[in-house]
């Protein structure tokens, strides 16, 4: 069984109108599910192979590499 922690968490203004948009859309069912659709994100992020990342630090793009 997977452990569960709550945290809290202090986000902007714009943030969180962002999560009420995708609640009132219908995007996502709760702001749990926004959170965890931002962690697939970042996972997605670093999964990048170190050769794309070369090509997006010559093209002048940002890297967290």
């Amino acid at each position: 069984m997977t452990l569960r922690k709550s945290i809290t968490v202090s986000i902007t203004r714009e943030q969180d109108d962002l999560i009420r948009s995708c609640l009132q859309s219908g995007r996502f069912a709760s702001t749990r599910e926004t959170v965890r659709a931002g962690q697939r994100l970042l996972d997605r992020d670093d999964a990048v192979t170190p050769s794309e990342t070369q090509v997006e630090r010559e093209r002048g793009g940002t890297s967290r590499a």
